[in-house]
């Protein structure tokens, strides 16, 4: 049953410092965004910290708070299944109290879709996702089938239902949800697993060179059916163009699955977030070799080339706009460890990327890859900022950016966020300007936020 979201109804007063502003008018409907949650690992019903309060209550005022959800919650003790051997780069996981630590700080809706999803096999995704529905947390991207995980998540809110359709282009190929199989002997189970969008890197070459490579390839290479200008080598493709380049294509078919649950989404709530779980950038310099007999496409599972390059890849681009005319009412890219730009498109915003909310690695700041890389984090990892989104009637009214870092320590704290001081807010919302900059989005700085007003919503 859908409620009207613009009922007046109160929200709860809580003391936040610097942060105390009332969010919003009773009419008005926010949405609070975190990025990725990698970790914590243990509870945080013992930790009294004033600065982690201070993000809680920005949460816990909002009508809906979001976040993605990085590895499995389960009590790992009493796990009877298997690690898998196709992972997004490691094995998180958090005892079952992380998920109700979630709820009660206000974290109501969150993605599944995301290069973790699958790391403990389809045991540890069907305990993560019991335990986040314990929880009371609702979930989208993530399902004991393809059905399930491409389906919308709804939440009931006091001023309307709000719905969640998620997916993932990062991932490892073992975490594709799948349908049950069929045999003369009688039928499986579905496999759970997530939504994704599947993706292919196209490396674009003059004619010549394209022409020396297939001589060169000799007979590993698998000319692509009915065409004569495209390469495959593994699961690099090569094709012939005027200029140089590397681009990524999503899979249309893919791609069309998932506006259909954002159509679907719309036809039953009144507020849609479209979630992506997307490492891929604009750039194309791996800083991380794979390692021996690692096949490139679980390399980039966990990481992809220019992972820091604040531009989004072009079917990024494509893709949050389709899902605003199919009728999100807001876009959120996840995965980046960095804070990247945002974009008001058709008066709905998008959010190239939101770096962590959580990011427990303790104090090494770094660690080793499969290929015996060292990988040392940068600041900026560490460095985000929270938008405190309000709607009136539909319609973006403003957004405001909180800024924040992220702790980095041996304390029981590590990996928590705290507001940032105002020399750190003061660069990371300047970061957060020039980052939007690119897409037209004029970005205010108002004392210790960054603003941004729409001037025209139906544009």
């Amino acid at each position: 049953m859908n409620v009207d979201m613009n009922r007046d109804t109160a929200l709860p007063t809580r003391h936040m410092g610097t942060l105390c502003e009332r969010i919003s008018d009773s009419s008005d409907f926010v949405f609070v965004a975190g990025g990725d949650m990698i970790g914590p690992y243990r509870t945080m019903q013992d930790v009294d910290d004033p600065g982690f309060k201070r993000i809680i209550a920005l949460f816990q005022r909002a009508d809906l708070g979001f976040a993605n959800q990085e590895g499995a919650i389960f009590d790992l003790a009493a796990f009877a299944g298997y690690p898998s051997a196709e992972t997004g780069g490691g094995y998180p996981v958090a005892p079952t109290a992380v998920a109700k630590d979630y709820h009660d700080m206000g974290i109501t809706i969150v993605s599944k879709a995301n290069n973790h999803g699958i790391d403990w096999g389809a045991e540890g995704m069907v305990l993560t996702l019991k335990s986040l529905a314990d929880a009371g947390i609702v979930q989208a991207g993530g399902g004991t089938s393809d059905v399930e995980a491409r389906a919308p998540g709804y939440v009931h809110t006091p001023k309307g239902t709000a719905a969640l359709v998620s997916t993932a282009s990062t991932f490892p190929p073992a975490a594709v949800a799948g349908p049950a199989i069929t045999r003369q002997c009688g039928a499986s189970r579905p496999r759970p697993g997530i939504s994704v969008v599947h993706i292919r890197h196209v490396r674009l070459l003059p004619e010549d060179q394209f022409a020396a490579l297939c001589r060169i390839a000799g007979p590993v290479t698998c000319k692509a059916a009915e065409r004569g200008d495209e390469l495959r080598i593994s699961d690099q493709y090569f094709r012939t163009s005027t200029t140089m380049g590397t681009t990524i294509e999503a899979n249309p078919a893919d791609v069309e699955v998932v506006l259909d649950s954002i159509r679907e989404a719309r036809k039953n709530a009144k507020f849609v977030v479209f979630a992506i779980h997307a490492h891929e950038t604009a750039g194309n310099e791996d800083d991380i070799p794979p390692a021996d007999f690692e096949p490139m496409v679980l390399h980039r599972s966990n990481e992809a080339p220019s992972p820091d390059d604040p531009r989004p890849e072009d079917f990024e681009l494509v893709l949050a706009h389709q899902a605003i005319d199919c009728g999100a009412d807001v876009v959120v890219r996840t995965g980046p460890h960095v804070l990247n730009g945002v974009e008001i498109y058709k008066g709905k915003p998008i959010f190239y990327g939101l770096g962590s909310l959580f990011f427990v690695f303790g104090p090494r700041r770094g660690y080793t890859a499969p290929s015996g890389a060292e990988k040392m984090f940068p600041d900026e990892w560490y460095e985000t900022a929270i938008p405190v989104s309000t709607f009136r009637d539909g319609h973006l009214k403003e957004i405001r950016f909180y800024p924040i870092v992220i702790e980095s320590s041996a304390a029981p704290t590590d990996g928590f966020p705290r507001p940032a001081s105002a020399e750190q807010g003061r660069r990371i919302l300047e970061r957060l300007r020039t980052r939007s900059e690119m897409f037209g989005t004029p970005v205010s700085i108002e004392e210790d936020v960054a603003v941004i007003r729409p001037s025209k919503p139906s544009q």
